[in-house]
């Protein structure tokens, strides 16, 4: 078997589990859940799945606590597959690390198999980075025994202007949306089952705050030498949290498929 079908296979194996909690009305759409928002006449939910089924994934879960979003998934016939939908747990406060734990507890998610965790309102112009992202945590798993994986984009830039001052209080220097030299989040995520169980060890369901796997699962892997980082390029990753940022991601799509 050739490389490329060994990662078409890994690809069928793993879960792909969509959180699609959001609410659209931060960004202006009141009302309306924020996976269900348009992008370029298509919901951001639909784009995302399409994204991974076109890199080959089969095996998708989506969770959610919005009804809209619910009806609108269905059974996943719409996408041509089946797809799971899980109902957050009626808690005053879940986050995303709840909704996992509660999804896994529910059967919606099988413990035992790899998760690829992405968010809808996180675009991505690389048509082929789930695969390499897939690549690249298995072989980190093979080679250094990591758990789990995510991927991160070379460099941040500010929306805002940035001044250093001096004991004066003189503005020495003045940098206009300077792009930081750090790595940071770009919201995909890979779970092997020790990072799984790992998981439902540490989310407590019955804790009022809501919980985060980002602020308690990724920091206890990486205390442990066992998270995995994917670089990519600055500018492939279009965050969309804002109507400008959803403007800005449709016109980078455009672009994007005219050089294709």
């Amino acid at each position: 078997m050739s490389a490329l079908n060994m990662l078409q296979k890994e690809a069928e194996a793993t879960q792909v589990v969509i959180m699609a909690g959001g609410e659209g009305k931060r960004m202006g759409f009141i009302g309306s859940p924020k996976p269900l928002i348009p992008l370029n006449g298509e919901p951001l939910i639909d784009r995302c799945i399409r994204y991974f089924l076109e890199n080959g994934f089969k095996d998708f879960t989506v969770l959610t606590r919005q009804d809209e979003v619910v009806k609108h998934v269905g059974d996943g016939s719409r996408y041509g597959l089946k797809v799971n939908v899980c109902i957050d747990p009626p808690l005053p406060k879940v986050g995303k690390g709840k909704a996992l734990k509660n999804a896994i507890l529910q059967g919606a998610i099988k413990a035992s198999k790899r998760l690829f965790i992405a968010f809808p309102d996180d675009i991505f112009l690389d048509g082929t980075l789930p695969l390499r992202f897939l690549l690249s945590h298995l072989e980190a798993a093979r080679r250094l025994d990591t758990w789990a994986s995510v991927a991160v984009v070379t460099g941040l830039q500010l929306p805002y202007g940035v001044v250093e001052l001096d004991p004066k209080g003189l503005a020495v220097k003045f940098e206009e949306k300077p792009i930081l030299k750090i790595y940071a989040s770009v919201g995909l995520y890979i779970l092997e089952p020790p990072a799984i169980e790992k998981l439902i060890e540490i989310v407590d369901m019955n804790v009022e705050k809501a919980i985060e796997f980002e602020n308690t699962l990724l920091p206890t892997l990486a205390e442990q030498g066992k998270l995995h980082a994917f670089p990519v390029p600055l500018g492939t990753w279009l965050p969309v949290n804002t109507i400008k940022e959803l403007e800005e991601a449709a016109e980078a799509l455009k672009k994007n498929s005219c050089k294709d």
